[in-house]
């Protein structure tokens, strides 16, 4: 059944994090598309919806049949296909303009992969041949071939290029081969070439991303992840962004192939980035198959929001202050981009014991005057601590965290507003009370401590080897605080008790020796001492022998 669930916004200027909420009856993963002032989407009910981009309400909706493909415009109509054949022109108001039914006796499709489009044709790439299909809806065959897997299409002015196996291929409109460019292992699938200036960018099963030059196929230069490449890459200026099935999304040099950055999130990225701002930065959104949408910046990679949806989340759209995505939870989400926070400590799924445990993430904010919040199993927001652009809550574990899983949540306000939910950047984590208690290691500067005298005591995590903060130590008694080293100075020589003491470690305890500085009166004493030992040694042995000789 569909619903519309719209979330009112603050009034005055403010907005919450997650603006609105559409249902549908099917997953929704391909990306979004603005046409005549409507959010169109595709679910897999088989239904095109046209959504009012600031509410979420409904302006009108087509069926056309189960899983479509992507959406695009193409000479002022949208364009979308069916995996089962058909290609539909869809007009104003939702109203069907012409259908190719590639699965006729002609044709005899059975799957069509993807289509694109360039200022004349729309090309198809079926399971046995490319096609190309006037603005009025006429059919022509570019190339047949048995029946096999490809790619989605890309077009440029007058050839296409697609992926079938192991080739990468570039046609021209009337059919002939204008290059087949070849890799080694696995073949190309899900992802879609990208056409960027003089270079074309598509992910495949190998596990690389590969850069080819458009006019013969020359390979530039591949990058290899940990896992299927089935994601669309997106190219923005000199940087392509790729997710891969390894969780991480990619920043690529477009000329060299280096890595700039790659980001890991829970579980496999298949779709497609969208460039857009976050609080003013700028970002790269993507959707992953661990139900969240993220927006990562492009300076450095780091995750600047992250909004959970109920499904794999679906290829995003960037679009007037809003990032709005479909999920496999049937459901249009759309998110504000006024302000965010995200959560870096702790990730998600680590596993806490009995340490202090020191939230932290980063904001950004269009407005200013920045307040984070933050909440734990959904209980009272608490403000964290906010040094330019990052924040920091520090909270002890047995008293924050219920044993077994728990949440903790974050949200922003600024001078223009604040997220008010239901949806929070989120991370879950597991407290285990029972973990047993870590070990201190300290470490002093010098074996020999001499009073008045400056020296350094290092203090470590036994677990990690990780400096610690805030910890407490007390000299005979005396108790102090520190963090990571620390610089003492004890003023008279003899033994000092010291006890290091930090939540979730075990305490640590030794005895300190402090010498005198200088000569000692018992060292004077003992070596004077030992000379006229040494002298009378001499005498007895030595020179009394040789006085009585004389005599």
């Amino acid at each position: 059944m569909k619903k519309l669930f719209l979330i009112l916004l603050l009034i005055s200027f403010s907005f919450s994090s997650l603006v609105w909420e559409f249902g549908t009856d099917g997953e929704i993963s391909k990306k979004p598309v603005i046409y005549r002032n409507s959010v169109v989407v595709a679910s897999d009910d088989g239904t095109i919806y046209a959504l009012n981009p600031s509410t979420g309400s409904k302006t009108w909706e087509v069926r056309i049949g189960e899983y479509p493909n992507e959406i695009f415009i193409f000479d002022n109509g949208l364009i979308t296909s069916t995996r089962m054949g058909k290609v539909i022109r869809i007009g104003e108001g939702g109203r069907i303009a012409w259908t190719a039914d590639l699965t006729s006796q002609l044709y005899n499709v059975s799957r069509i992969y993807g289509a694109s489009a360039n200022a004349k044709n729309i090309f198809i790439s079926a399971n046995n041949g490319i096609y190309a299909i006037s603005k009025t809806g006429e059919v022509n065959i570019v190339t047949s071939f048995a029946n096999a897997t490809v790619t989605p299409p890309a077009s440029g002015a007058d050839f296409v290029i697609y992926g079938k196996g192991s080739e990468l291929i570039r046609l021209s409109e009337t059919g002939t081969v204008m290059f087949r460019a070849h890799i080694d292992d696995g073949s190309f699938w899900l992802s879609q070439p990208v056409i960027h200036e003089n270079n074309v960018y598509v992910g495949s099963l190998d596990d690389k991303i590969h850069a080819y030059r458009v006019s013969n196929g020359l390979k530039l230069w591949e990058v290899k992840s940990r896992n299927w490449v089935v994601s669309t890459p997106i190219a923005d200026g000199n940087t392509v962004y790729v997710g891969s099935n390894d969780g991480n999304l990619y920043a690529i040099d477009a000329s060299s192939g280096s890595i700039r950055w790659k980001t890991a999130t829970q579980l496999a990225i298949k779709t497609t980035p969208e460039s857009g701002y976050m609080g003013g930065e700028e970002v790269v959104f993507v959707g992953g198959s661990d139900r969240n949408i993220y927006a990562i910046s492009k300076n450095d990679g780091s995750i600047v929001w992250k909004g959970p949806v109920a499904g794999s989340a679906g290829s995003p759209l960037y679009h007037q202050g809003t990032v709005i995505l479909g999920a496999a939870d049937n459901n249009v989400y759309a998110f504000s981009t006024a302000r965010a926070c995200s959560i870096t400590n702790p990730r998600e799924g680590d596993l806490l014991g009995k340490k202090e445990v020191v939230i932290t993430g980063k904001l950004v904010s269009e407005s200013g005057g920045v307040t984070v919040l933050v909440s734990i199993n959904g209980g009272n927001w608490i403000e964290a601590n906010i040094s330019e652009s990052d924040w920091q809550l520090i909270v002890d574990p047995s008293m924050a965290f219920a044993p077994g899983l728990n949440s903790i949540s974050c949200r922003t306000i600024d001078a223009g507003g604040e997220e008010s939910g239901p949806k929070f950047t989120t991370v879950a984590i597991n407290n285990d009370p029972n973990k047993p208690l870590s070990e201190l290691k300290v470490k002093l500067s010098t074996s020999s401590i001499i009073e008045g005298t400056e020296f350094s005591m290092f203090v470590n995590d036994g677990d990690d080897g990780s400096s610690v903060e805030r910890f407490t130590y007390i000299i005979n008694g005396e108790e102090r605080t520190g963090s990571k080293i620390i610089n003492l100075t004890l003023a008279e020589p003899g033994q000092y008790s010291l006890i290091v003491r930090k939540m979730g470690f075990r305490d640590y305890s030794t005895t300190l020796n402090v010498n005198q500085s200088g000569i000692s009166p018992l060292i004077l004493g003992g070596a004077v001492l030992a000379i006229i030992i040494i002298v009378w040694q001499v005498w007895t042995k030595v020179l009394s022998k040789r006085f009585k000789k004389r005599k």
